[in-house]
């Protein structure tokens, strides 16, 4: 069976793509730096994660969620020159908060 540590991070991972999947319908957050960004800092930690997982020991619901973040993965379409949503002046988010980055930092701290 998976460690808790490791659901946990799957779960994190989870959420984080599906936010992920959602921003890149954003008309600003999906031409971003960040976003772009925030993609390849997730895909990492998930394959450092997929190495780390024994499939065969795994819960049916651990298996879904596996299975629905390799399909948005698949699905995730990233921009070709992405900007900085922020320094061109399109984002009018406050300072310090970013979305796609928000989700990246909540998944940190859950794997600390």
């Amino acid at each position: 069976m998976l460690k808790e540590k490791e659901m946990n991070s799957l779960r994190g991972l989870s959420f984080v793509f599906g936010v992920l999947s959602y921003l890149q319908d954003d008309h600003l957050c999906s031409k971003c730096y960040s976003f772009d960004k925030s993609v390849d800092t997730a895909r990492d930690k998930f394959l450092t994660l997929e190495k780390l997982i024994n499939v065969k020991d795994m819960s049916e619901e651990m298996r879904k969620l596996l299975s629905g973040i390799y399909a948005m993965l698949a699905d995730l379409d990233i921009p070709d020159n992405p900007t900085g949503q922020k320094k061109t002046g399109s984002c009018r988010l406050p300072a310090r908060v970013c979305f796609p980055r928000s989700a990246l930092a909540m998944y940190e701290r859950l794997s600390r």
